[in-house]
């Protein structure tokens, strides 16, 4: 039996690869943590004004910028669905078999997280606006 003619070796691979990136990124900010905290204890140590603290490695700061985001992303999610649906129903039709129209469902995972970006993106400017609504008639009181 050879070594790499077993069933096993494509989920234990992906398992492997999957750990192996959760490991190199967790080591990365761990890095990037330590690199600033000697910055900060290096100035304190000096003197100096302790450098601001930074912004988080994720997330985005700007409520606009993070609405934009989402949209992209949104926009982005529904042209992949949309191309995998179609790209898969052109195999069938030029096969000629129905067995590719399976794939279609793939296309559709990725359509609906779309659409559900899309939503989450005009839940955001809604909120947005009501905030400012809510600043203005604030500041008009006083």
């Amino acid at each position: 039996m050879e070594p790499f003619n077993s069933p096993f070796i494509i989920p234990v691979a992906a398992f492997a690869m999957t750990l192996g990136i959760v490991l190199v990124i967790s080591i990365q900010r761990f890095h990037i943590r330590k690199l600033q905290s000697e910055e900060r204890m290096a100035a304190i140590a000096r003197g100096l004004p302790v450098p601001p603290e930074p912004l988080p490695i994720s997330g985005v700061a700007d409520p606009l910028r993070n609405a934009a985001n989402t949209r992209k992303g949104g926009i982005i999610l529904i042209a992949v669905g949309v191309g995998i649906i179609l790209g898969m129903f052109l195999i069938s039709w030029v096969v000629g078999d129905r067995n590719p129209l399976a794939g279609c469902i793939g296309g559709i995972i990725p359509l609906f997280i779309g659409i559900g970006m899309l939503v989450d993106y005009s839940m955001q400017v809604r909120d947005q606006d009501a905030a400012k609504a809510a600043a203005s008639t604030a500041g008009g009181e006083r």
